[in-house]
């Protein structure tokens, strides 16, 4: 009796360590993440909807006399994938600006081409879909002003050096393909006129403001 007792002890013993080592197993891959990366080019359709200030002719300033205008946008991402979440760093060209009126007759626009580095946060969803959130920040390389359909005038001096904004938008993956897809919108918190004009048709204050359709491909990872 004794020994049966002993040998039903010793295998009640041995099923209790190996079940510890099990849930140990189990511990340590459900505290396992499974990072991946990728990197690969992106572009796409810019709808600028600018807030502008400018003078009319006889000196005075008109709020938010900005209209939309069209550009688009490439450069290059990455993204660093923690299953759910992931960091999306991207850097592009911008085409941005839009267009203004101080009178019935003369319409102006104003170009405004940026260096854009957003670094968004992206919760994935639904197997295909995620969200993006983030800051972004823009350098300006190049600025002017059309008067009227006129010859382009070189205002990048009167621009400020940093553009930042916030940036919200919903996405696609099609992994077997590696393509993405993104709608946004940014929104640019920053004054970018630093020196006023003062003569007619002068931009004396401009928020950027856009919706942006992408697309992207991964080549990398």
């Amino acid at each position: 009796m004794k020994k049966i007792l002993l040998i039903l002890a010793l295998l009640f013993v041995n099923e209790l360590t190996q079940a510890q080592s099990r849930n140990r197993s189990r511990s340590r891959s459900r505290s396992q993440v499974d990072v991946t990366s990728e990197f690969g080019i992106m572009g796409g359709i810019n709808f600028n909807n600018p807030k502008i200030n400018a003078l009319n002719t006889g000196g005075n300033e008109l709020s938010d006399v900005g209209q939309g205008n069209f550009g688009f946008h490439i450069g290059l991402y990455s993204t660093i994938d923690f299953e759910m979440f992931a960091i999306q760093p991207e850097v592009y060209y911008s085409q941005q600006g839009g267009k203004f009126k101080v009178n019935t007759t003369q319409e102006n626009e104003f170009k405004l081409s940026l260096i854009q580095i957003p670094l968004l946060g992206r919760y994935n969803f639904l197997e295909y879909f995620h969200v993006l959130a983030g800051p972004q920040f823009g350098i300006p390389i190049q600025a002017e002003v059309s008067f009227s359909g006129g010859s382009p005038t070189d205002v990048k001096d009167q621009i400020k050096g940093l553009d930042v904004a916030a940036v919200i938008g919903i996405g696609v993956t099609i992994p077997e393909y590696k393509v993405n897809g993104s709608l946004r919108w940014s929104k640019g918190f920053s004054q970018m006129i630093e020196e006023p004009g003062t003569t007619s048709g002068s931009v004396t204050s401009l928020k950027n403001s856009m919706i942006q359709i992408s697309a992207s491909y991964a080549f990398g990872g």
